[in-house]
C-alpha cells in the first residue's frame, strides 16, 4: 500500500433530496486530517472562479461519482491562473471553500486538508 491516505466527503442530505433540489452537483464537503468537514462549492474547471487566496481542492470525478482530489491549497490571483493550475493537475472540478473568513482560518483549513496526502479521495455517497 502506498503512503497515500484517504480523505472522505459527507452528504449534506440524501442523494435523492440533493438531486431534487439541484444541489448535488453544486456543493460538496471534504474531511480534513482533524476530522472536520469543509463545505465547498463545485465549479467546472472551464469556469474557474477568481477567489484569490481562497482554499481550493482540484478534483476529478470518477464514473461511479467518486471525487478524487488531485491538489489542495490556496487559489492563485485569477480565475485564469486557477484554470491553468487545474489543467496542469488534470482536474475537472474546482472546489472552493469560502466559509473561512480570515487569513488565519484559511491557513488552518489549508493545513488540515493538505497534510493528509498529495492525493485525496472523497466518496460521493
Amino acid at each position: 500500500m502506498s503512503n497515500r491516505q484517504m480523505i472522505h466527503a459527507f452528504d449534506a442530505g440524501t442523494p435523492a433530496a440533493l438531486a431534487a433540489a439541484g444541489l448535488a452537483s453544486r456543493f460538496h464537503a471534504w474531511r480534513g486530517a482533524s476530522g472536520r468537514r469543509y463545505l465547498v462549492t463545485v465549479h467546472d474547471v472551464t469556469a474557474a472562479p477568481a477567489y484569490p487566496g481562497a482554499v481550493v481542492v482540484l478534483a476529478r470525478r470518477e464514473a461511479d461519482g467518486t471525487r478524487v482530489a488531485l491538489w489542495a491549497g490556496r487559489s492563485p490571483a485569477s480565475g485564469a491562473a486557477l484554470a491553468r493550475l487545474a489543467q496542469m493537475k488534470r482536474a475537472e472540478e474546482v472546489h472552493v471553500h469560502l466559509i473561512a473568513e480570515s487569513a488565519e482560518a484559511r491557513a488552518a483549513v489549508e493545513a488540515d486538508l493538505v497534510t493528509r496526502a498529495p492525493v485525496l479521495v472523497a466518496n460521493a455517497a
